[in-house]
C-alpha cells in the first residue's frame, strides 16, 4: 500500500520538476534585473541632483 502511494506521489510530482526548475531559474533572473533597475534608479537619481540641485 505504501509502496503504491510513493509510485502515485512520485508519478505526479516527477513529470513537474523541470518547470518548477524553469521557473525558479526565471525568478532567479527577474531578481538580477531587478536589482539591476534599483542599481541604475539611483544613480540616475544622483546624477539629476547634481545637474539640477535639488
Amino acid at each position: 500500500m505504501e509502496t503504491e502511494v510513493l509510485g502515485v506521489i512520485l508519478g505526479a510530482v516527477l513529470p513537474v520538476y523541470p518547470l518548477l526548475f524553469v521557473i525558479y531559474q526565471r525568478i532567479g533572473r527577474y531578481d538580477e534585473i531587478v536589482e539591476e533597475f534599483k542599481r541604475l534608479r539611483k544613480e540616475h537619481e544622483h546624477y539629476k541632483e547634481l545637474h539640477h540641485g535639488s
